[in-house]
């Protein structure tokens, strides 16, 4: 996942798309070209200036438009959006319930770039902690799907009645082999449970974040009514703290599965039926 946001287009951007649909739209081309055609077939020249003049006044009309601009503002921001989230998770791409955390969250943050459109306020600085809370939730569900599909296939009760089987034969005297194998599988047990650990902490974050993303969106409505300019530094804020919490989640996660990769040993160790 890149770790620089896409820029959304601003006022500049939407500007000169506005031109550049205005100067290219298909009726304000044809409808002087034919003047100029007729112009040129009758010999009558000053039908060029005409079509100029008529030329100008399309693009003036189309500019000035105000379904024209919205519709040119809708395209901008939806190229936006699919170039914003190109090679980045999709909730359809991770496990369903993982994908459903995801899926919650992309629709709150959805609201809140709603609210913001019908603000009365700007709120500049909620739309950049936006971005980067949304990238932060991808990096947590992303690494939430690696926890959830590593746990699928493990066995954490198949691994304790092996651990205890194996206690129970060593005795109080456990040989150098016996002794390896009990800390390699007690290593192997911890690190689930610390993954499973981790999981319930991503659900609680996750339902956090999404409850506190509503409540965000009803207070942009709230303070743009009111025109509270202070608000707006109050909400940016309140994005920003949910962002730290789900970077701190997702490291936690992180150095949780890490611990996975120094089990490997255990695929060589002798383990019962059933066991992952």
């Amino acid at each position: 996942m890149p770790d620089e946001l896409v820029k959304p287009p601003n006022r500049s951007d939407l500007r000169r798309a506005l031109v550049v649909n205005a100067l290219t739209k298909p009726l304000n081309i044809v409808v002087p070209a034919a003047v100029v055609v007729a112009g040129l077939v009758i010999g009558t020249l000053w039908l060029v200036v005409v079509a100029v003049a008529v030329y100008v006044i399309l693009v003036a009309m189309t500019f000035f438009d105000a379904d024209e601009a919205k519709r040119v503002g809708d395209e901008a921001y939806g190229r936006h959006r699919l170039t914003e989230r190109s090679g980045r998770p999709q909730p359809a791409q991770l496990s369903k319930p993982i994908g459903e955390q995801l899926a919650a969250a992309l629709t709150e943050e959805q609201r809140i770039r709603g609210a913001i459109a019908e603000a009365e306020l700007p709120f500049a600085d909620v739309g950049p902690e936006v971005d980067a809370l949304v990238q932060a939730m991808e990096r947590i569900c992303k690494r939430a799907d690696l926890v959830y599909r590593y746990l699928a296939d493990q066995n954490p009760a198949a691994v304790e009645q092996r651990l205890a089987q194996v206690r129970g034969e060593a005795g109080k005297a456990p040989e150098a082999a016996q002794r390896q194998l009990i800390d390699a599988l007690t290593q192997q047990l911890e690190a689930q449970r610390a993954l499973e650990d981790q999981l319930k902490r991503f659900y609680g974050q996750m339902e956090h974040t999404v409850t506190s993303l509503g409540a965000i969106s009803a207070r942009i409505v709230q303070a743009s009514v009111a025109e509270e300019d202070a608000a707006q530094s109050e909400v940016a804020g309140q994005v920003r703290d949910l962002r730290e919490q789900a970077v701190g989640l997702a490291e936690g996660m992180k150095e949780a599965y890490t611990r996975t990769d120094e089990l490997d040993e255990l695929d060589q160790l002798p383990r019962p039926q059933g066991a992952a």
